[in-house]
C-alpha cells in the first residue's frame, strides 16, 4: 500500500456545484470535487454518467451552465483549452494527439521549438531537455530518435505526459490512459502516475 502523505490544507482544484444540461437532460447535476496536490482522483461510472462532461468543464472544452471552479482557492473562468493550459491544467486524451512522424523531443516541443541563435531548430537542446525529463519520469524510456509511431503504447503515453509536465502542468486530466494497453504497458503508466504524484501534481483519471 502507498504511504499516506499529509494532505495539504489547500486543494489544487475545487469544483463546486457544477451543473451541465443538454436540452432537458442533466448530464452533470450539482457535482462538487476537490483535488489536492499529489492526489489521484478516479471518476468511475457507466457510459453516459457524465464523467467526460464534468471533466470538459475543467479542461475548457465545455462551459458549465452553473457552478464554480477554483484553482489554489481562487475562482477562475476557463472558457477554452488555452485558458486551462495557461492555468496549468493539461488534458491527455486517449488519442494522445501526438505527431506520429516525428520523434519524442520534436513532439514535446511541438509549436514551442527551441532555436539556436541562428534561428535554426536546436535539436541537441531539445533532445537534451527530453532526456533529462524522461530520466525523471520514465527512466526506461530510451527511444529518443525514432518516430513516435514506432513506440509502444506505454512509451507514447510517456511522451504525452512529458509534454504536459514540461510546460508546467499542475493538474493532469488523463482520459482512460490504459484502455488500449497490455499489462506491462499498464504498469509503465502506473509508475508514471506514481512519479507525478510524488512531484505534487493532481491527477484526474
Amino acid at each position: 500500500p502507498m504511504e499516506q502523505q499529509a494532505r495539504p490544507a489547500q486543494p489544487l482544484v475545487e469544483m463546486r456545484d457544477i451543473r451541465v444540461a443538454f436540452g432537458g437532460v442533466h448530464a452533470v447535476d450539482g457535482v462538487s470535487i476537490d483535488l489536492y496536490p499529489g492526489e489521484v482522483v478516479a471518476l468511475v461510472g457507466g457510459n453516459g454518467a457524465g464523467k467526460t462532461t464534468l471533466i470538459k468543464t475543467l479542461s475548457g472544452a465545455h462551459k458549465a451552465d452553473s457552478g464554480e471552479l477554483l484553482l489554489d482557492g481562487t475562482p477562475v473562468s476557463i472558457n477554452n483549452p488555452r485558458d486551462a493550459r495557461e492555468l496549468g491544467v493539461e488534458t491527455i486524451y486517449q488519442t494522445l494527439a501526438l505527431a506520429d512522424n516525428i520523434d519524442a523531443p520534436s513532439n514535446i516541443f511541438l509549436g514551442r521549438e527551441l532555436r539556436t541563435r541562428f534561428g535554426t531548430l536546436d535539436d541537441t537542446a531539445m533532445e537534451s531537455a527530453t532526456r533529462e525529463l524522461m530520466s525523471r519520469l520514465n527512466p526506461r524510456f530510451q527511444n529518443f530518435k525514432v518516430p513516435v509511431a514506432s513506440l509502444s503504447g506505454g512509451q507514447r503515453q510517456s511522451v504525452a505526459i512529458a509534454r504536459a509536465v514540461h510546460f508546467n502542468a499542475r493538474v493532469l486530466i488523463m482520459d482512460e490512459p490504459t484502455a488500449a494497453l497490455g499489462p506491462a504497458e499498464t504498469e509503465e503508466v502506473r509508475q508514471l502516475i506514481r512519479q507525478l504524484r510524488q512531484e505534487g501534481l493532481g491527477i484526474f483519471l
